[in-house]
C-alpha cells in the first residue's frame, strides 16, 4: 500500500511526496528523443497483426522522419493541431512522438465513432491536419464537410484518393542526424494532447492535457521494465492507451500492438503467444474474458500483472479473474483515474477490499465534500475531489465547464460519490449525476446493477439501471442483456428477487426490459445517457401499449 498521510483538521488525504519518475520541466518531444536513443537494438514494438517487429533505433528514426516532414513538406507550425484516428497499427507511436517532437498538439479520436461525433469533435476542436487510416476516409470527409473545414488528410495505409499517406512522411529527409526537437519553454502551460472526456453522460469534451502532466503520470501507476511485454486494446482516444505507450515506451518495454478490436479468445490468443507479462483491460473486457469458455485451459503464466480500470471493479470479478493467474508471482491492480488528472489518482496496490479503487497515488490529493463543499469524515459519502501538481488546462474552448470541473484552488470535482475508510482506501460508490432520485430518497444504480448481477450471475450478462422521469419521481428501471439464447429469465423474476434484497425505495417501480446489447464506449464503458434513452422510449411504449390495451 502506498504510503498516504490524513490532515485530521482539513480532511485531506495526501499521497506520498515522490518525485515524478521524470523531470516533467521538459516537453514531451524532448524527454522520447532522448529515450529512444538509449536503447536502440531492443524491441519496441510487435504487431501481432503483421509479425513485424520495429526496434526502438526504428521507432526513433520514423519519429524524427514524421516531425521533419510536418514542419516541411506539410507546412504545419509549432501549436497547429493535428487531429489523429487510428487503430493500433505500426505507424502509430512514429506519429505521435513525431508530434511530441514538433511541439505540435495531437487531439485523438476513436476510429469506432459514428460520423456525429467526428462531426462534433472536428467542430470542438478543429484540425490544421487530420491523419486517419485509410478505411476512414469517407465518414470523415463526411464529417469535415459537415463541419464546414478543410483541413489537409494524410492517410495510414494504402494511398486514398491522391491524399499524401504516412509512409510519404517517413521517407528519408537527408537531415536527420542534426535534428534538435522543439524547445518547450512551459511545459506545464503548452498543450501536448487533447483527449476526449468519457461521453458516457454527454457529448465528449475536449481534455487539453500540458507536456508536464503527461510526464509526470508516466510511471505513476505501474513501472515497466525492459523486460515487460505489454498489452492493451485501447486506442489512443483514452487516457489508458496514452498511459500504456507512454509508460512501455520510456521503460524500454515492448508493446504487442493490434489493429484489431478486442475479443476475449484474441486477448487470449495474444498473451499465450506473445508472452504478454503486463495486460491492461477495463472491467467490460475482464469479465468477456471470463466468460470465454476456453478461458480455463488458458496459458496466463507470462502474466505478473494485470491493471484494471475505467470503470467499476467488483470484488467478485478481481477474485474470478485472480484465478486464472500465476498464484503469488502476479497481481490484480484495480486503478481510478481521469483524463482531466492525465492518468490515475488511485490504485489497490496494497491489500484489497471489496468495491475499492485503492489508495491515493504517489502526489496527488482527494477528499469528499458534501453539497455545500463541507469535508467529510471517514465513512460519509459525498463528491469526491482530487488535486495533482499538474491538472488538465481546460475543455478546449469551453469556459463554463471547464469552471464547473475545475475551481479555484486546483479541485477537479469528479462528480463520483465516494467515501473512504480509517486506513485511507477510497470507494467510489456512484456517478452524482447518475442518482436516481425517488420518494425524496437516492438510490444508487451501481448498487442495484451489483445486486442483480450477483443474484442472476449465470442469466444476466449485463445490466443497466436508470431513472424513467415521472411527476415528482424517478421510477428506477433495469435494462438487461441475458446471458445466453434460450436463458429462462422473465423481467418479473428479476424485479421480484431484487425486492427481496433491497429497501422498498430501491425496488424496480418501472420494470425490466431486455435488449439485445447495452450501447458502449469504445473502451468498454456503458453509455448511460442512450441507456436512459432506451429505458425511457422502451418504458413510454409499454405504457402505451397498456393504455390501448386497457390494462391498469
Amino acid at each position: 500500500m502506498s504510503q498516504v498521510v490524513f490532515d485530521e483538521r482539513t480532511k485531506i488525504w495526501h499521497g506520498s511526496p515522490v518525485a515524478p519518475l521524470y523531470n516533467p520541466a521538459q516537453g514531451l518531444g524532448e524527454l522520447l528523443h532522448r529515450l529512444l536513443a538509449r536503447t536502440p537494438t531492443r524491441i519496441a514494438q510487435i504487431s501481432a497483426d503483421t509479425g513485424r517487429s520495429l526496434t526502438y533505433q526504428q521507432l526513433h528514426l520514423g519519429c524524427i522522419r514524421f516531425a521533419q516532414s510536418l514542419t516541411g513538406s506539410c507546412g504545419l507550425a509549432r501549436g497547429d493541431l493535428v487531429t489523429l484516428v487510428a487503430r493500433n497499427g505500426d505507424q502509430l507511436a512514429a506519429i505521435v512522438f513525431g508530434c511530441f517532437m514538433a511541439a505540435i498538439p495531437v487531439n485523438t479520436l476513436d476510429p469506432t465513432f459514428r460520423a456525429e461525433d467526428y462531426e462534433h469533435m472536428l467542430r470542438t476542436v478543429p484540425p490544421k491536419a487530420v491523419i486517419c487510416d485509410g478505411e476512414l476516409v469517407p465518414v470523415l470527409k463526411q464529417a469535415l464537410e459537415a463541419v464546414a473545414i478543410a483541413p489537409q488528410l494524410i492517410v495510414i495505409g494504402k494511398r486514398v484518393n491522391g491524399y499524401p499517406t504516412v509512409d510519404d512522411f517517413l521517407l528519408p529527409t537527408g537531415l536527420e542526424e542534426c535534428f534538435v526537437p522543439q524547445h518547450v519553454e512551459d511545459p506545464a502551460r503548452e498543450l501536448a494532447i487533447v483527449l476526449c472526456s468519457s461521453g458516457t453522460t454527454g457529448l465528449p469534451k475536449g481534455v487539453c492535457l500540458s507536456h508536464a502532466i503527461c510526464i509526470a503520470h508516466t510511471a505513476n501507476l505501474w513501472r515497466a521494465t525492459d523486460c515487460d511485454r505489454v498489452l492493451c486494446f485501447s486506442s489512443l482516444y483514452w487516457v489508458s492507451g496514452l498511459g500504456v505507450l507512454l509508460n512501455a515506451t520510456t521503460a524500454g518495454a515492448t508493446r504487442i500492438i493490434t489493429r484489431q478490436s478486442f475479443s476475449a479468445r484474441l486477448l487470449i490468443d495474444l498473451v499465450e503467444q506473445y508472452r504478454i507479462t503486463t495486460l491492461f483491460t477495463p472491467p467490460a473486457q475482464a469479465l468477456a474474458l471470463l466468460g470465454e469458455g476456453t478461458i480455463g485451459m488458458a496459458d496466463f503464466s507470462s502474466v505478473r500483472l494485470v491493471l484494471c480500470g475505467g470503470g467499476a471493479v467488483s470484488g467478485e470479478l478481481k477474485s474470478s479473474f485472480e484465478k486464472y493467474l500465476p498464484r503469488r508471482r502476479a497481481k490484480f491492480i484495480v486503478g481510478y483515474g481521469l483524463s482531466e488528472i492525465g492518468g490515475g489518482c488511485f490504485a489497490t496496490a496494497g491489500p484489497y477490499k471489496a468495491g475499492a479503487v485503492g489508495t491515493l497515488n504517489a502526489g496527488m490529493e482527494a477528499k469528499v465534500v458534501d453539497e455545500q463543499g463541507n469535508c467529510l469524515a471517514a465513512g460519509e459519502e459525498g463528491e469526491l475531489l482530487v488535486r495533482g501538481k499538474f491538472v488538465f488546462l481546460e475543455y478546449y474552448g469551453n469556459v463554463s465547464e471547464t469552471a464547473q470541473m475545475l475551481d479555484r484552488e486546483g479541485w477537479l470535482h469528479t462528480g463520483d460519490i465516494a467515501r473512504y475508510d480509517e486506513e485511507g482506501m477510497f470507494f467510489v460508490v456512484d456517478r452524482r449525476k447518475d442518482i436516481i432520485k425517488y420518494g425524496g430518497y437516492q438510490v444508487s444504480p451501481s448498487e442495484l446493477e451489483a445486486k442483480i448481477m450477483a443474484l442472476f450471475a449465470g442469466s444476466v450478462l449485463m445490466v443497466c439501471v436508470t431513472g424513467i422521469p415521472v411527476p415528482g419521481n424517478d421510477l428506477p428501471v433495469a435494462l438487461a442483456v441475458r446471458q445466453q439464447e434460450g436463458t429462462v429469465l422473465e423481467g418479473q423474476d428479476i424485479v421480484d428477487g431484487l425486492a427481496e434484497v433491497v429497501s422498498d425505495f430501491k425496488r424496480l417501480r418501472g420494470g425490466v426490459f431486455f435488449v439485445d446489447e447495452l450501447p458502449m464506449t469504445p473502451s468498454g464503458k456503458v453509455v448511460r445517457r442512450r441507456c436512459k434513452e432506451m429505458a425511457i422510449a422502451l418504458y413510454e411504449e409499454r405504457e402505451q401499449q397498456r393504455k390501448e390495451g386497457g390494462s391498469p
